[in-house]
């Protein structure tokens, strides 16, 4: 019987944190809107960095979690470099382009997912 996506996913020891890592990203991106748009406190900058710290690490123990189980693949460590390294020094930039960025690395993350399955 063939497994669904979800079971698919779930059991895999490493594909779990690419999701957890996209949970994150997404309630990132909705909380840089917000700031973008609305208002930019101390807080909520404070929360934005967290959830960045949160999506690193969530993406570092992917990659360890992969190599352990499989073998990362170049595809594993361009998709994970351009989110740790590219998307935060972006932020130096307009809040527009950072947010173009931070939606590429969104639309890589389950490229990653797609792949494994």
């Amino acid at each position: 019987m063939e497994l669904t996506l979800i079971s698919k996913i779930t059991t895999s020891p490493s594909l779990v944190w690419v999701m957890c890592a996209i949970g994150f990203y997404v309630i990132n991106i909705f909380l840089g809107l917000f700031m973008a748009f609305r208002e930019k406190t101390a807080q909520s900058q404070k929360i934005h960095r967290l959830l960045s710290y949160t999506i690193t690490f969530c993406l570092v123990y992917y990659l360890i979690m992969n190599q352990t189980h499989d073998d990362n693949t170049l595809l594993d460590y361009l998709v994970c470099f351009y989110c740790i390294t590219v998307v935060p020094f972006s932020k130096r930039w307009d809040n527009m382009i950072h947010l173009l960025v931070g939606t590429m690395g969104l639309i890589l993350l389950p490229l990653l997912v797609i792949v494994r399955i």
